[in-house]
């Protein structure tokens, strides 16, 4: 819902100074609004069936509710994106993840569209870490110095030396590292 209010009040959560936005949900709009015109249909055909009055109210309320949370998390995508700065790289995925990398620790940033297999992209293979927010398919590769911890959204933590994540627009956001480098 924090991503919803920010949405609504046109901000971006940890854009500031030099840092450069990097956007990441232009594919999955589409998803977004069918999953959400899906909620308020089902929430609307349960209301039809009589079930009691008590039922129907809680039913419609939960159904308003998961519009709402299907709405957030889209939201969160546009206002959590990925940042560049001089300071770091960051790589998120609405409010699931949030990958902190030390801009000293990055070795390359680099474009290199690929897919990957969703079951093989399950595990953090070869200390390799797959943003996995856009039908496995990633353009951009961030190769490490050293390895870094990603909690994962449920909790557990891996140690990676390369994470691969997806923009809309990986060339800019090469261009943005590149400008910003560390001197």
């Amino acid at each position: 819902m924090a991503g919803l209010w920010l949405y609504l009040r046109r901000r971006k959560d940890g854009v500031d100074g030099d840092a450069v936005a990097v956007p990441y949900g232009a594919n999955g709009k589409a998803i977004f609004i069918v999953l959400a015109v899906a909620s308020a249909v089902e929430a609307g055909l349960f209301w039809l069936i009589d079930f009691g009055i008590v039922v129907d109210v809680v039913l419609l309320v939960l159904g308003g509710y998961s519009v709402l949370l299907v709405f957030g998390v889209y939201a969160g995508t546009v206002v959590r994106p990925h940042v560049v700065s001089s300071r770091e790289v960051r790589v998120r995925y609405s409010s699931f993840y949030d990958v902190r990398i030390p801009r000293e620790n990055v070795a390359a940033l680099r474009h290199s569209k690929e897919s990957h297999d969703p079951l093989k992209a399950q595990k953090f293979r070869d200390g390799t870490w797959l943003s996995r927010d856009n039908f496995y398919e990633t353009n951009l590769v961030a190769e490490l110095r050293d390895p870094v911890t990603v909690t994962r959204p449920l909790g557990k933590t891996e140690t990676v030396r390369v994470v691969k994540f997806q923009a809309d627009d990986p060339k800019a956001a090469v261009e943005a590292y590149e400008r910003l480098a560390v001197s």
